[in-house]
């Protein structure tokens, strides 16, 4: 390679570099200056009011580069000014010796490492500590304790000097903590620098700050914090100072009363700071009087009631906790507003529908029947013009006259029309049966027009029932209930106290209901206790239960409050004589939002179709009301579902539902087809009769029979099939449901054995019986 090239490399070189380092002359000048001087003040902090290994930390921490250079120079200027060349010069070859190692390992993958500058603090400051000091003791201390005290601070702070230092966006909330904390500790070492200048020989500058910021973070974030950053500085202190642990007691304590005031506005915080720290004192007299403890804490409380609020809250929003944001709430209320409008949509497309599927031809007007008669019939004659021009309207009125008994009878005879009409046509015999022909067909066509509406309002209908379940989910999305934060930290605080790390969520569905996840895979600890629930139940202040409808795994534990109300249900069914199997399907189950939901289906018919017809209702609605959806809405939808299904097959089930909101006794019967029910409530009794047909024959769009009351505990109810009831009469269980007793299954029983007396075997029977009653 010639000198020309090397010229060329050296250039590029160079200029590469120059293209990476974009820093303005002026900010490395200013960043230079500000490594110098906190290598200086650094240096300065002292433990035990003798060793300072803060000086060796910062100039590990600043590097091998200029601000490390300007960084050692500082600190070797503070360790000769603050400590003479005698002792000084221990310190002075530490610092030098942390850049030397700095210097020659930069380009090495080894210092590119997080624990590369703090090892580095640490051994020098332990080497050089045991070369300087065999035998000496350092404040009474052992030498070889306080070096290994000075060697760990020299690791650590050379740690948190490099985080606060480091100007990369925190990415997770554990990265925010690690900053702040490395923030808080850096301000703590410069505060112990310079809590060796004073005031007049009694106010020390750095115990003077330290005061202002317990103060201040006291007052924005309360006594939790208060009381941690106080300790936090007070053992700053205590450290540069040796002796008693005074300002970790004063400072601490005075951040733990005060956050209590911190409320009760600035006067009675202060006071009650300024009182917390007399305590101490008073506490420490004896032992160390520290009147100028009491002076700091004045001049610190007189500073800081005439701070402007601005700056109060903008300096404690350094040090105050994050708060979780809405973003939970934000979303559900965004993807409510979504599912609304998506509601909307579906109900504007039903009324376009419906607007526009309307057919005004009339094709049962006898004018058009006539017409195509003529067409089919009299185009051909050779008279057509004299009957349908020039005597029209003689052949007009003659139709009229026919028109009347044609109606009645749905066909047209010869003899219904006028004589003078028949005589004068060439072949009445073929217009009658054209006539006829066109009277069948417009019978088929509106039979079949009406099968198609029926189908396609049924189909279009749908959207009305979607609309409905989107609102319903948009008002569940879009409810004020929310997570539960008071109550997520009791139960998390109590999980800890069981010695397991759990996630749990806690919230309020939109009913009120409160539900609680806990998520950890030390669940069986918690579970192993027979009276977990009620123990749970006391952390969270309401009675919990296992909803049935949750899976939970050895990982997650889904709770529930518990409904106030419980219900006890009896079943007794009899099959028609003759029959193998019984029409009749019944069943009850618990919802997820706490909802007793008692179905009974009565298949058309006997036998196995019929039984056929009421399962697959069951199964139907069963379906859509443990998905949450409200039951008026699922059984119009079941109808729908019901009308498509059928089409020409004759087959169709009865419905009976019964819903009882067991937290506040909230009863609705739904009925499509159903025979009576019967409600005794107190020592009143209500018969519930629906005049609806059985879904799939009311009609698309047709609601079900609705009754609404509210049961109170002790009430009963009878839920039953045509079987059981009949067109007799029903005194007779009257009688049988007044002299119940809280056994349902005797009453069901004795209900279906008066019914086999009464009305015999010749329909299938099914009897539910309900009572309800207030949770033990």
């Amino acid at each position: 390679m010639d000198v020309r090239e090397s010229i060329s490399a050296v250039k590029t070189a160079l200029h590469e570099r120059v293209k990476k380092d974009k820093t303005p002359e002026l900010e490395r000048a200013a960043w230079a200056a500000v490594s110098f001087i906190s290598g200086f003040v650094l240096s300065a902090a002292r433990v035990l009011n003798s060793g300072g290994p803060f000086g060796v930390a910062a100039v590990a921490a600043a590097g091998a580069g200029m601000n490390g250079v300007c960084c050692l120079l500082g600190a070797a200027l503070g360790y000769l000014a603050n400590y003479g060349l005698n002792q000084g010069i221990r310190y002075l070859a530490a610092v030098v010796m942390v850049f030397t190692v700095s210097f020659a390992f930069q380009e090495t993958k080894i210092a590119k490492s997080e624990l590369f500058a703090p090892v580095n603090a640490g051994a020098v400051s332990c080497v050089t500590g045991f070369l300087a000091g065999f035998t000496a003791l350092i404040s009474g201390t052992p030498t070889t304790a306080v070096i290994a005290l000075e060697s760990v601070l020299a690791f650590g702070c050379c740690y948190f000097f490099r985080e606060a230092m480091n100007d990369a966006e925190c990415t997770t909330e554990m990265a925010e903590l690690r900053h702040a904390a490395s923030v808080m500790i850096t301000v703590a070492v410069v505060l112990m620098a310079l809590s060796e200048l004073e005031i007049m020989g009694v106010v020390s500058i750095g115990r003077f700050f330290a005061l202002l910021m317990v103060m201040t973070a006291t007052l924005r974030c309360g006594m939790l914090v208060g009381c941690t950053v106080g300790t936090a500085f007070g053992l700053a202190m205590d450290l540069a100072r040796g002796g008693l642990p005074f300002f970790t007691m004063s400072y601490a304590f005075g951040g733990l009363l005060a956050g209590v005031f911190n409320r009760h506005g600035r006067l009675v915080f202060v006071l009650s700071f300024i009182l917390a720290n007399a305590v101490a004192v008073v506490c420490t007299w004896s032992a160390a009087p520290q009147i100028n403890a009491m002076f700091e804490v004045f001049c610190a409380s007189v500073v800081f009631m005439v701070l402007p609020s601005v700056f109060l809250s903008r300096a404690g929003s350094l040090i105050e906790p994050t708060v979780l944001g809405s973003g939970e709430s934000g979303l559900r209320r965004y993807v409510a507003k979504r599912v609304a409008g998506l509601g909307k949509a579906y109900s504007g497309l039903y009324e376009i529908v419906r607007r526009n599927v309307e057919e005004p031809v009339n094709d049962s007007d006898p004018s058009r029947v006539f017409d195509r008669a003529a067409d089919a019939v009299c185009i051909s004659c050779r008279e057509k013009n004299r009957c349908w021009n020039n005597c029209y309207m003689d052949t007009l009125a003659a139709l009229n006259d026919a028109s009347a008994a044609m109606k009645e009878r749905g066909m047209l005879h010869i003899e219904d029309i006028p004589k003078h009409f028949t005589q004068r046509c060439r072949n009445p015999e073929a217009f009658v049966a054209a006539v006829n022909g066109e009277l069948r067909a417009a019978a088929y066509r509106r039979q079949f027009a009406a099968g198609l509406r029926e189908s396609r309002d049924t189909a279009w209908g749908q959207y009305a029932d979607m609309a409905d379940v989107l609102s319903d989910v948009a008002k569940e999305l879009g409810s004020t209930n929310g997570a539960d934060r008071l109550a997520e930290r009791r139960l998390i605080r109590y999980m800890r106290t069981l010695d397991i790390e759990a996630d749990a969520a806690v919230y309020r569905d939109g009913q009120g209901r409160l539900r609680a996840v806990i998520e950890s895979r030390s669940l069986p600890t918690l579970t192993k206790d027979k009276r977990y629930l009620e123990k749970l139940s006391g952390v969270l202040g309401v009675r919990l239960c296992r909803p049935e409808s949750t899976e939970n795994g050895n990982a997650r534990l889904v709770l529930a409050e518990a409904e106030p109300l419980a219900v006890s249900v009896g079943i007794a069914a009899m099959k028609k004589k003759g029959e193998r199997v019984s029409g009749d399907r019944g069943t009850y189950f618990k919802t997820d939002s706490g909802v007793l939901c008692v179905i009974l289906s009565d298949g058309m018919g006997c036998g196995e179709d019929a039984a056929k017809e009421s399962g697959e209702v069951i199964e139907i609605l069963e379906r859509f009301l443990r998905s949450g959806m409200d039951p008026a809405v699922a059984m119009k939808t079941l109808n729908s579902v019901m009308l498509l299904k059928n089409g020409d097959h004759w087959g169709f089930a009865t419905v009976d539902l019964m819903c009882v909101n067991l937290f506040s006794g909230e009863t609705c019967f739904y009925k499509y087809g159903a025979a009576p029910s019967y409600v005794m409530n107190g020592k009143s009794i209500r018969r519930i009769k629906g005049e609806s047909l059985a879904p799939g024959l009311c009609g698309a769009g047709v609601a079900p029979d609705v009754m609404r009351m509210r049961l109170k505990p002790g009430s009963t109810a009878i839920i039953a099939s045509d079987g059981v009831i009949g067109d007799s009469s029903d005194e007779w269980l009257l009688e049988v449901l007044d002299s119940a007793t809280d056994d349902m299954k005797l009453l069901a029983r004795d209900t279906l054995r008066e019914a086999e007396k009464v009305c015999g075997k010749t329909d299938d029977m099914t009897v539910l019986a309900v009572r309800v009653e207030k949770r033990a």
